[in-house]
């Protein structure tokens, strides 16, 4: 679990109890598995919430496929030229964008415009910081009250 440490906090219920579970296993594993599972975990908490979301998606189509289909297929794409992995990544269908698109351009006279200040007059500070207290005073000294509202 130490390499979740710094994140912990940061962590869901759902996903601190799934670390936990998988931690009940760790000491029975080869010291190779441990390093790994190490490994792995150093490598999802440095991943984004939306990387890890994404991530937790693609695990979830992967899974529509056995064992050897996903081995077969993973072979495959190694066995590729990186022209064609590049081409491959070229033509993937592009991911949704995380906002939504407005449907149509909002016309300018529809769109509100930001009041300008009139003049290079500063209006006074709503909130009047108090100086420090000189050395040797005995009484803090009092901010004046702060202007009325005139509503």
């Amino acid at each position: 679990m130490a390499p979740l440490a710094g994140q912990w906090e940061t962590l869901s219920e759902p996903h601190k109890r799934k670390w936990v579970a998988l931690a009940t296993n760790f000491p029975r594993l080869p010291p190779a598995e441990q390093a790994k599972m190490h490994g792995r975990m150093a490598e999802w908490i440095a991943l984004s919430p939306s990387q890890r979301t994404e991530a937790r998606l693609n695990f979830g189509e992967t899974q529509q496929f056995s064992g050897d289909e996903k081995k077969a297929k993973w072979e495959a794409y190694q066995a590729l030229p990186p022209e064609e992995k590049r081409k491959l990544a070229a033509s993937a269908v592009a991911k949704p964008p995380s906002t939504a698109a407005a449907i149509r351009p909002v016309p300018s006279e529809k769109l509100a415009s930001v009041p300008r200040s009139v003049g290079s007059e500063a209006k006074p500070a709503r909130i009047v910081l108090a100086s420090p207290p000189e050395a040797g005073a005995s009484a803090p000294a009092q901010a004046p009250a702060p202007a009325g509202n005139s509503r």
